[in-house]
This record gives C-alpha cells, sequence and structure tokens, in this order.
C-alpha cells in the first residue's frame, strides 16, 4: 500500500507484525495521543508528550515498546504516493531532509481545541484507502498529508528539532549521501561519483553506511532508483520505454527485469496495480 493509517500499542511494531510501516521506502507521522507515549526510535527508547506531531526522519528505525500500553496513530506513505509535481518532491525532500537530519526528530504540539483533526485525519484516510487512487477521496488523503506537512513547515522550522542520538561524522555523511542519491541517482548510479562528492573513499563510505543504516553504498543507490522509478510510474504519463531512458536504461527490457528484481513485480504490473 502506498500510505495508510493505524492505530499502534505495545509490540505492533515488532517485526513479526510485518507491519508496513517499517519498509525503508515509507515516511512516517505520530500523533501521539492524550495520555502520551514511549517508542524505540533507532534502538532509543523515547518519551514523546501527550498531544504532539511527531515528523519522523526518514530511514528511522521505529520499534514499539512492549511494555507500552498507551496508543497512538502512525500514518505513513511513499514517495510515489506524495510527489504528484515537481514542487511537492522538492518539498518532501527539503522537509524530511534538508532540515533535518539523520540524528533529528521534530514535535508540533497540538492545541486542545485542535484535537478533533486526529479523528477528521482517521477517518478520511481510513475511508480512502478502499478506493482508487483515481477517486476524489484518493486525492482527498493526499492533500491532508499535505496539510499536516505543511503545517509542520510553517510552525516549527529548524527550531524545534529535538536530538535523539548523538551526532557523527558517519550520520552526517550518510545523511548527505541520501540527498544526493535522491537528486542525481537518475544519472549517477556509481559509488565512486558519490564517494567523490562527499569527498571520502569508496570504502569509506561503506564503513559508514553499514554502521548507520546496515546497507551497502550500492543497495541505498538502487533503492533510490527504485523510488524514482515508482514515482514515475505512478505518477507521470510517459511510457515504460521513456522512463527507462530517463533511468538511464538504453534498452527496457534491462530496466524492465531491474525493476521486477527490486520491487517484485514488473514496471506494467506496478502500473496497473497502482491505478486500480
Amino acid at each position: 500500500m502506498e500510505y495508510g493509517i493505524r492505530y499502534v500499542v505495545g509490540a505492533d511494531l515488532s517485526p513479526s507484525a510485518n507491519d508496513l510501516a517499517l519498509k525503508k521506502e515509507h515516511y512516517t507521522l505520530l500523533f501521539i495521543k492524550d495520555a502520551g507515549c514511549s517508542l524505540y526510535f533507532n534502538q532509543v527508547l523515547l518519551d514523546f508528550p501527550a498531544n504532539s506531531l511527531i515528523f519522523v526522519p526518514f530511514g528511522t528505525l521505529l520499534k514499539s515498546n512492549p511494555e507500552e500500553s498507551r496508543e497512538f496513530v502512525l500514518i505513513y506513505f511513499t514517495e510515489s504516493f506524495f510527489c504528484r509535481s515537481d514542487w511537492d518532491c522538492t518539498f518532501l525532500h527539503k522537509f524530511f531532509s534538508a532540515s533535518v537530519d539523520s540524528s533529528t526528530y521534530r514535535v508540533l504540539g497540538v492545541p486542545e481545541e485542535y484535537l478533533f483533526y486526529y479523528e477528521f485525519v482517521r477517518a478520511h484516510l481510513e475511508m480512502a484507502r478502499k478506493q482508487s487512487p483515481e477517486s476524489i477521496q484518493h486525492v482527498l488523503a493526499f492533500n491532508i498529508i499535505k496539510q499536516i506537512l505543511l503545517l509542520g513547515e510553517v510552525y516549527l522550522g529548524d527550531r524545534d528539532s529535538a536530538r535523539f542520538m548523538e551526532e557523527s561524522e558517519s550520520a552526517l555523511v550518510v545523511n548527505r549521501f541520501q540527498q544526493l542519491i535522491s537528486e542525481h541517482v537518475s544519472q549517477e548510479k556509481h559509488v565512486s561519483y558519490y564517494a567523490d562528492r562527499l569527498k571520502v573513499s569508496p570504502r569509506k563510505l561503506s564503513v559508514y553506511t553499514k554502521e548507520v543504516t546496515g546497507e551497502t553504498p550500492k543497495e541505498l543507490i538502487v533503492e533510490g532508483l527504485v523510488r524514482v522509478a515508482k514515482r514515475l510510474l505512478a505518477n507521470s504519463k510517459l511510457s515504460i520505454k521513456q522512463i527507462a531512458w530517463q533511468l538511464g536504461y538504453t534498452d527496457e527490457n534491462n530496466f524492465s527485469a531491474f525493476f521486477s528484481k527490486e520491487a517484485g513485480e514488473s514496471p506494467k504490473m506496478y502500473r496497473n496495480n497502482w491505478k486500480k
């Protein structure tokens, strides 16, 4: 699913729960209800205040606290779902990457008189999930999530970022690496290009990415390329051949084989499923 919403409590984010929000391509928002909540961010247990909205950096590992009995609302969505225009993509990448590094999250307190917004968001997102991507409900879901991010941009800014792990050279380099992938992966797919831009050796970059994400630089580049391909398949009218060319593949069959291997379905099937 390209986006969703669910209530989480206890061990609901454990790997055994197979929760979609654990996938790397999902961006995540948390609505903390009136009792507050605690959960793990990158293996660090954190307590969050009641009636707050948490903007979680891309790639953060979330794990619920098995001893926690308080419930919170989790919203997740993919880049393909959000990026309906170039402006949307630029805003999304800026909001989750440029202004928030891999060691921070941001908290927006929700005034009591606006708590009805929780129920409004939940009801309309759950309703929209049952409809086709071309339905008016699906468009409404997109605009609700976009409105939440715009409110965060207006009311927060960098000043309210909160740090949940020590900033390290490796975290800073990997965060910049992921930004560069988002900007250049259509043209540049070699680790050496990004290492040169980051002024580190490919070997050092590999050490950093394994430390921070558990993955190699090549795996992160592949994931970035798949995200761009999914966005183009979902939101553009380009043919699969044109998308292949835009992503640097001169042979459509090679692109289709790559996408099928990484996404688990062919480009044509992905596009058709998106339209259902």
